[in-house]
């Protein structure tokens, strides 16, 4: 590709870069988004790459680049459409969350702007940030992924193709557009999700007419970092998933990466499945999926931008994990490295265990 050294890439993390600007700060999704912005801008500025970036005005300027502080009465896109207007940037990379259309509503801003987004393709990001479509595709072209039925259409319950799997383990309860463990719930039985779906009606803690219910599957949770071309597929690296359950909710507390490298030939199968029913996955993406018993991986979900476990991966690659990707987007070339040792990575602080947030 061209001397990455001349770059000058736009990068925004939506939480710390003033997305959330008029708002309360999570605690946790602000320090999951600082540590995947300052791993991601060290990796860029390793290879001599020019940032620029914002920041939320509550939080310090990043390391490693040209930052512009985003006040509370400021309007974030505003802002951004500046920074993309006014500066000579030859990229764009953005991490954000699903929820809400917001990483696909990124991609339209850096497209509106004319500059090259270095990740998934916006019909990527649509296909996989809709979980039930994600997998109605996955499905069809014969992916094993784990079923849904939208929570405001599963009466009766009895009727339910996996009904007795979900009697006998649980029953999840998540958003169609969520991101990781947000707005998910588990049951493991059956009065217990009765009650919470007539709370729902009452109260909308989620929206029923958007929401999946599923089978609980025991296993092993597992994700994994992807690589991709337009055609070539690279699995990196194989991670185990600290997720535990606090009052009906999932809760991510980190991750085993590379932990589960000895199923990386496994995870390179089920990759190459996903992307071939879901060709608009370029750059890294990242799957969770659940290690059956019988050693069986089930496909949960896809995540279309970088994963948490991104911000190791330069510890553990022979090759700077940013220039990886920046060849497979820019240059349709794919590095056959893969991690080749691994790291815990534990975001099980106080704070983000009361889920504290930082106010406006």
């Amino acid at each position: 590709m061209h001397n990455k050294s001349r770059l000058k890439i736009w990068v925004c993390e939506y939480v710390s870069a003033g997305g959330l600007a008029s708002e309360p700060l999570p605690a946790s999704l602000l320090q999951e988004g600082l540590l995947m912005r300052d791993a991601l801008l060290a990796d860029l500025s390793a290879l001599g790459v020019d940032c620029i970036t914002s920041h939320d005005s509550r939080v310090a300027a990043p390391q490693h680049a040209a930052s512009h502080a985003v006040h509370p009465d400021e309007d974030p896109y505003t802002h951004w459409r500046q920074q993309l207007s006014t500066h000579d940037i030859d990229a764009c990379w953005v991490i954000a969350p699903e929820t809400g259309g917001i990483l696909y509503d990124m991609h339209t801003l850096v497209q509106a702007a004319n500059k090259p987004w270095i990740g998934c393709t916006a019909k990527g990001i649509h296909q996989t940030s809709v979980k039930s479509l994600m997998t109605d595709m996955c499905q069809q072209a014969g992916v094993p992924v784990l079923p849904y039925v939208f929570l405001d259409q599963a009466e009766p319950l009895e009727s339910l193709p996996w009904y007795g799997d979900a009697v006998l383990n649980g029953w999840v309860i998540k958003p169609d557009d969520g991101a990781g463990c947000e707005s998910t719930y588990y049951f493991n039985n059956m009065l217990e999700l009765i009650e919470f779906t007539n709370k729902n009606k009452l109260n909308e803690l989620v929206s029923s007419s958007r929401c999946l219910l599923q089978p609980y599957l025991p296993g092993r949770a597992l994700s994994m970092s992807v690589l991709s071309t337009l055609d070539q597929v690279k699995v990196i690296a194989g991670h185990e998933q600290l997720i535990t359950v606090q009052e009906s909710m999932f809760r991510f507390q980190g991750a085993g990466v590379n932990q589960a490298a000895d199923y990386l030939p496994a995870m390179q199968d089920l990759a190459e499945q996903v992307h071939r029913a879901i060709p608009g996955l370029l750059g890294y993406w990242g799957a969770d999926m659940i290690l059956t018993a019988d050693n069986q991986l089930i496909l949960v979900e896809v995540n279309p931008r970088l994963t948490t476990p991104y911000m190791a991966l330069s510890q553990l690659l022979s090759t700077n994990p940013a220039e990886m990707i920046l060849d497979a987007v820019l240059n349709q070339l794919l590095n056959p490295a893969i991690a080749k040792s691994s790291t815990t990575l534990t975001l099980t602080t106080a704070a983000i265990a009361r889920e504290e947030s930082l106010p406006v």
